[in-house]
């Protein structure tokens, strides 16, 4: 979901989204959001990315984005997405490889409770 974007997003799609995350709750399936673009929502973060967790703005947006679709905001990853840029940057990177790691850990968890 596209931080720049989820106060705007269409009503259609929330709502299927929310079904989606309703479907996956009844199955057991937990969900997370990759917070995209975060850059582009608060010029605090574009100015230095390493600031992506003290910006007020980037975490109003994970708690709007908490409210309309129901995934908790421990669950939503703010990342900045490469497109303009040519080489790895390492904050990007490390943004990224946070999400995965806790995407991985709430799926192990998952598992270890099935056993």
């Amino acid at each position: 979901m596209a931080a720049d974007k989820v106060s705007i997003m269409n009503q259609g799609v929330i709502e299927k989204m929310q079904n989606i995350r309703e479907k996956a709750t009844e199955l057991d399936i937990p969900q997370v959001i990759i917070m995209t673009k975060v850059d582009e929502a608060c010029p605090l973060v574009k100015d230095n990315l390493r600031k992506i967790y003290n910006s007020q703005k980037i975490k109003d947006k994970m708690q709007e984005c908490c409210n309309l679709v129901g995934v908790p905001v421990s669950h939503i990853f703010p990342v900045k997405n490469y497109h303009e840029e040519i080489d790895p940057e390492d904050d990007i990177d490390v943004l990224l490889l946070r999400a995965l790691s806790h995407i991985v850990n709430i799926a192990n968890d998952k598992l270890a409770q099935k056993v």
